[in-house]
């Protein structure tokens, strides 16, 4: 078996310890995939400062699981982190440590935080990237445990365990990228890079899908029961099983752009258990990010910036939240957020609707407000919530 699929109800260490046990053993044991006495680095999703109830980062006791099993079962030396979308220092890193509970889970676990900061620049053989710079936690490992959080996510659809690799770049260089590669079409193919990258190194994908996040995810929608831990030493079967129970995986752009780049077939037959079962499990009721794929590369500058402007919900700064902090003026890439009178302002002409700003807001005061053309177009548009027939 290539996908380990298990249901958990909650986050209480005894279940959570029986449910990773069950998952590993589903796919041959932990000690199939890392080798006795190496340095395993486990990449947590920690995007920023947010508390485990709020279920926009990996959740401590699934980490506590399975760096258990690494250190007893393969003698590990395990160290735990991750890049978030702020800066990358050891005092910034470290309030995203506590707030996360990290620090808690390796002091539960005997697992240490990382305390490098630095990082490198690698050559690599992508479509779209051919240097990245990548953090020193993950290039002094001998070996990888990715383990991502299920959420939905305003510009790429989701957030699963392929994504969760973006946090390999260092802090602000995030921003960076984000600028040099703006459009969706482009930025799928950023992410599938990095992963061809880094998946060499990566013995196991996790989903923390116990409790995701659904509406105005990665950081700023609400907790959602899923009920699932999914793990395979295959991040796109991973993510496909995750999206499937509340949405169809084909309609993903990140999913399709996988398919198109041959990683994957069509009908992901590669996937030795059997996707059908999951129907009966399907959440109707899960309020999704609905995206639309336009490679704005191929259009014109002035059509693609209408189309963009149109059809794209446009991020609106509340003036009654915003606290004046500063982050998304900071980590605008387009650099389209200025502040007035400490409060946040957006220009909607410079605006690349990466939807930054949201992800990192920390007071839940960037919403997106959908333009009425936007409106109309999904009224007519073939990509309706697919219900699915409980078996």
């Amino acid at each position: 078996m290539n996908l380990g699929i298990v249901s958990v109800k909650t986050y209480e260490r005894e279940e959570i310890t029986k449910a990773v046990d069950e998952m590993l053993n589903q796919l041959g044991g932990i000690t199939k995939y890392v080798p006795k006495n190496k340095k395993v680095f486990v990449k947590a999703n920690l995007v920023r400062d947010m508390a485990p109830s709020k279920c926009g980062t990996t959740h401590p006791e699934v980490v506590i699981a399975v760096v258990k099993k690494l250190i007893e079962e393969c003698n590990a030396e395990v160290t735990v982190g991750d890049s978030s979308g702020g800066g990358y220092t050891k005092t910034l890193m470290g309030n995203v440590f506590r707030a996360t509970k990290m620090d808690y889970a390796c002091a539960e676990s005997g697992a240490k935080l990382i305390d490098d900061f630095g990082y490198q620049t690698v050559e690599i053989d992508g479509v779209m990237l051919h240097k990245l710079d990548v953090t020193n936690s993950f290039l002094d490992a001998d070996v990888v445990i990715n383990i991502g959080k299920l959420k939905t996510h305003s510009f790429t659809g989701f957030t699963g365990c392929v994504k969760n690799l973006y946090g390999l770049i260092p802090g602000l260089i995030k921003v960076e990228v984000h600028s040099a590669f703006p459009n969706l079409e482009q930025f799928t193919d950023v992410l599938i890079d990095i992963e061809q990258y880094a998946s060499k190194k990566i013995a196991l994908h996790i989903l923390d899908a116990v409790y995701g996040m659904e509406g105005d995810g990665p950081t700023n929608g609400n907790p959602k029961f899923i009920g699932k831990l999914i793990a395979s030493p295959n991040p796109y079967l991973v993510d496909i099983a995750g999206v499937s129970l509340f949405a169809d995986p084909k309609s993903m752009p990140l999913i399709k752009k996988a398919v198109k780049r041959g990683i994957i077939s069509e009908d992901f037959s590669e996937c030795e258990f059997d996707l059908k079962k999951l129907n009966k499990e399907y959440i109707e009721d899960f309020k999704r990010v609905k995206v639309f794929s336009i490679n704005f590369t191929q259009m014109p500058k002035w059509f693609a910036k209408f189309i963009r402007n149109s059809m794209s919900p446009k991020v609106k700064p509340l003036k009654r939240i915003c606290k004046g902090c500063q982050k998304c003026f900071h980590h605008c890439p387009a650099k389209a957020i200025t502040m007035m009178e400490k409060i946040a302002v957006v220009d909607q002409s410079k605006c690349i609707r990466c939807y930054c700003c949201q992800e990192l807001c920390p007071y839940n005061a960037i919403k997106l407000r959908k333009p009425i053309v936007y409106r109309v177009a999904r009224l007519f548009s073939k990509g309706k919530t697919v219900k699915k027939t409980k078996k």
